[in-house]
């Protein structure tokens, strides 16, 4: 799976440097001129991250990174800046910066830095698939099948669903053998622990 960088900086000499250097490690790096640019043509389906200057003419480098976030908070921001200070640095990684890093930057620093916002992103990203297809499984449910299986999800036994829901227990235990079979896995507690996390999502307060 080729994994990406993107790179925006105004500098061409720190664009071809830095391009040259993080190709060597396998990376596909799309480098930028200025942020704009860059949102124009934000489409992420691989692991990525960007590496982003945070002062330069036009949208700044605090601009692009609230944007980013605004559009894909999962996608790793590292800062880079010749002109680092305390509170440019407080105020990036209160934006949702992965890291802040001063130019000169060291090679391995910077490698190392962004393998780990790769990783970080990879399994984000496995992640929101997972959660895609469990989120399309349980809208397969019926509409009983899903009352049911969000109050077991909530941790109630089925004495308590069937009481709650007005039906009898017999009706609760034909109901999870159902969703057990149709949301592919193999226990309650395997039902709890793959599917309590999509509640919010399904049924948003």
């Amino acid at each position: 799976m080729t994994k990406h960088i993107y790179l925006i900086d105004d500098d061409e000499g720190v664009r071809a440097a830095l391009s040259a250097l993080l190709s060597t490690m396998g990376w596909e790096v799309k480098a930028f001129s200025n942020g704009q640019i860059f949102l124009d043509n934000l489409t992420v389906t691989q692991p990525s991250c960007v590496l982003l200057d945070i002062r330069m003419p036009g949208k700044s480098g605090m601009t692009i990174l609230e944007t980013i976030q605004e559009r894909d908070s999962s996608l790793p921001v590292i800062i880079m800046t010749g002109h680092g200070n305390v509170e440019l640095c407080r105020r990036a990684f209160k934006g949702g910066a992965l890291e802040f890093l001063t130019k000169p930057i060291d090679a391995d620093v910077l490698i190392e830095t962004i393998s780990m916002a790769l990783d970080q992103h990879e399994q984000a990203l496995i992640a929101y698939k997972q959660q895609a297809s469990y989120q399309q499984l349980f809208n397969q449910l019926s509409a009983r099948e899903r009352e049911v299986a969000t109050l077991i999800i909530q941790g109630e036994t089925s004495k308590q669903v069937a009481h709650i829901l007005s039906i009898s227990p017999r009706t609760v235990e034909a109901h999870r053998a159902n969703i057990i079979t149709k949301l592919e896995v193999n226990s309650l507690a395997s039902l709890i622990h793959h599917y309590s996390y999509i509640l919010p999502i399904i049924y948003p307060k």
